[in-house]
């Protein structure tokens, strides 16, 4: 007697494969971020960053605005969480995040506003395996929150040109000059482009 073999589909449709592959390289890019994340002790600038937002809050404040070059509110973020915990792995715990939170943007917002998602995939594959962006993922400042942020402006410059909602985009620009002044270059490219490529008229009613 012959037991019946459970057969495969024979199509499984394109967007679960797509699904399925974004979330495989997702995974990718936390396992390279996160991996042995405290392993390594704090380089002197990371070691400053942190001591500089470990006291009081006026003592943040007052440390970022005499040693510190960039704007008050990673230093904010840096002491918030050291107040739960302070060790290594808590200080590089939001660069990894930010740095994750980037390939998802990329995978997963950027095809809902016009990025095709071959496109998409492509950069978010060069963006988990790049050595810059896994190096700066774990270093205990900001510049992986400024690329995500710069991620999300980018997307919001998309959303208004596609259809002219401008929440995404305003919030990001105002949030630039908080995070990183070099930044506000890039706002002001954005909002440039903005101004160039106004969106479509809405549909007629």
């Amino acid at each position: 007697m012959s037991i019946p073999v459970p057969s495969l589909p024979a199509h499984v449709p394109p967007q679960r494969l797509a699904l399925a592959a974004f979330v495989c390289l997702l995974i990718a890019a936390a396992a390279l971020r996160f991996y042995d994340l405290p392993g390594n002790p704090l380089e002197y600038d990371e070691a400053v960053a942190s001591n500089n937002s470990r006291g009081t809050l006026s003592e943040t404040v007052s440390n970022t605005r005499e040693h510190n070059s960039s704007p008050i509110l990673y230093p904010l973020a840096l002491w918030a969480i050291q107040k739960v915990d302070v060790s290594t792995f808590s200080v590089r715990v939001l660069p990894a995040t930010a740095s994750v939170l980037i390939v998802a943007v990329t995978l997963f917002l950027l095809p809902r506003l016009g990025v095709s998602r071959q496109a998409a995939f492509l950069a978010a594959l060069l963006t988990t395996l790049s050595v810059a962006a896994i190096h700066h993922a774990q270093d205990a400042r900001e510049y992986s929150i400024d690329a995500l942020l710069a991620a999300l402006m980018t997307a919001g410059l998309l959303r208004y040109l596609r259809d002219g909602r401008k929440a995404l985009l305003c919030v990001s620009l105002f949030l630039a000059p908080m995070l990183q002044y070099g930044l506000v270059l890039f706002g002001g490219a954005v909002l440039g482009a903005a101004m160039l490529l106004p969106p479509p008229p809405p549909p007629p009613d």
